[in-house]
């Protein structure tokens, strides 16, 4: 489901491994031509259940429903499915195949898989013009074939975004109105707790427990407890509580010291008209998803300091970050450059990742930012100690080598997601 694979040639190649790719490849192709194929049934029992409802004499909501429920029913049955699992996804395949015909034909060929899909139709969906989604579509498809579901997730968002016909500040006043907290029973004893917030918010409270999950397996290598669940004490513990101690677990009242003194770490892109008031563009927090501008002001207001990223107004990928102190200036570069994990597919959060020599500065390579990239402390290991290659093609594009020879490349995000404005600038 790769476009931007090719094969490497040399006597180095692990052969094996390379087979086994190229399998896994073509089996994973085969899954998803087999569960489109599965939602094509569904889309055709969704497309008969509405024409037996066209044909009741009584419209009611609940005689209307009858007719789907009988085939959930039927397929559920001859599949040892649940029939409400059924229902809801003859619901899904037949506004798959209403709104995004393409992606239902990719899906059918084995281009792009559930996942894609899944992804291509959340960020869809909102998208009533129906140009604007067939743009929209034919753009994500592009980008889909070339990716994996986790990173297409925030250039759709992204993507999106540029096509909605309301800003973004007027959708978001409407949204945050719908901000709150829930709680859903499980079953055996446990609940999940779930609250609704504006996105920076959200990222930022889930950044600052993951700070703070891993100073506490840090300061403790014996707590058997996984990050995930150490970030599920700490929201009770700060919720029903006070500030948590790192070292004792206990709740601090004064706030400081100890995990009280993490704050979150949020990277915000402003287009520079937008933070001066003069447009209404959307800022992006960084890698993930678009954010009104009011916000972006208030926290840009907030800042101890400020980047500022020039960037091809083309490609929109990064060129230079404009700072004095060297050694910062090529941190900040490459954090805003490379935004994740430069590894393909992974989008663990460049702030959250090392900054790697692809060629080591014991072999002679340059601390500069040619040579340096992103890397999360697994990927970063796996370049280091096993067969796996990497090397700079330029303008921060890695071409990377796996074992069995097959070679990925890697292009950094793009920084600058909307049409550049060639209007004069106001001043």
């Amino acid at each position: 489901m790769h476009s931007n694979i090719r094969v490497a040639s040399g006597d180095d190649v692990d052969v094996a491994a390379r087979d086994l790719a190229v399998r896994f490849a073509e089996a994973s192709r085969t899954v998803a031509r087999a569960q489109a194929a599965q939602a094509r049934v569904l889309a055709d029992a969704a497309d008969l259940g509405m024409r037996r409802v066209a044909e009741l004499v009584s419209t009611s909501s609940r005689e209307a429903e009858l007719p789907f429920r009988a085939l959930a029913a039927e397929l559920g049955v001859a599949a040892n499915m649940s029939d409400r699992t059924v229902q809801r996804r003859m619901n899904d395949a037949a506004t798959l195949a209403e709104a995004f015909p393409a992606t239902f034909d990719a899906w059918d060929q084995g281009r792009v898989s559930a996942g894609h899909v899944a992804v291509i139709m959340e960020h869809g969906l909102p998208l009533t013009d129906a140009e604007a989604r067939s743009e929209f579509e034919a753009a994500a498809l592009v980008r889909a074939e070339g990716t994996t579901p986790g990173r297409l997730g925030s250039a759709l968002a992204r993507l999106a975004e540029s096509l909605q016909p309301r800003s973004l500040t007027e959708r978001h006043r409407e949204a945050r109105a719908g901000r709150g907290a829930c709680v859903r029973d499980l079953g055996d004893g446990m609940a999940e707790f779930s609250t609704i917030q504006p996105a920076v918010l959200a990222h930022a409270m889930h950044d600052r427990i993951t700070q703070q999950a891993r100073a506490i397996k840090n300061t403790d290598p014996s707590d058997a407890r996984t990050v995930d669940q150490i970030r599920a004490d700490l929201v009770a513990d700060i919720l029903l509580t006070t500030t948590p101690d790192a070292h004792t677990g206990a709740g601090m009242s004064d706030g400081f010291g100890g995990l009280g003194a993490i704050q979150a770490i949020v990277n915000v892109t402003v287009p520079a008209l937008a933070l001066a008031g003069v447009t209404d563009e959307p800022a992006e927090l960084a890698g993930r998803c678009p954010i009104d501008p009011a916000t972006a002001r208030a926290l840009a207001g907030h800042a101890t300091g400020w980047d500022r990223v020039l960037a091809d107004p083309i490609t929109g990928c990064v060129l230079a970050v404009d700072r004095y102190t060297p050694s910062a200036d090529m941190k900040r570069f490459l954090r805003a450059r490379d935004q994740h994990c430069r590894f393909p597919g992974c989008r663990q959060p460049a702030h959250r990742c090392d900054r790697d020599h692809t060629l080591d500065y014991a072999l002679g390579g340059e601390t500069s930012t040619c040579n340096l990239a992103c890397l999360c402390k697994r990927h970063h290991t796996l370049k280091g100690e096993t067969p796996w290659r990497v090397r700079q093609l330029g303008g921060g594009i890695l071409e990377w080598t796996s074992p069995g020879g097959h070679v990925y490349i890697d292009r950094p995000p793009p920084a600058v997601h909307f049409a550049p404005n060639t209007d004069p600038p106001p001043f």
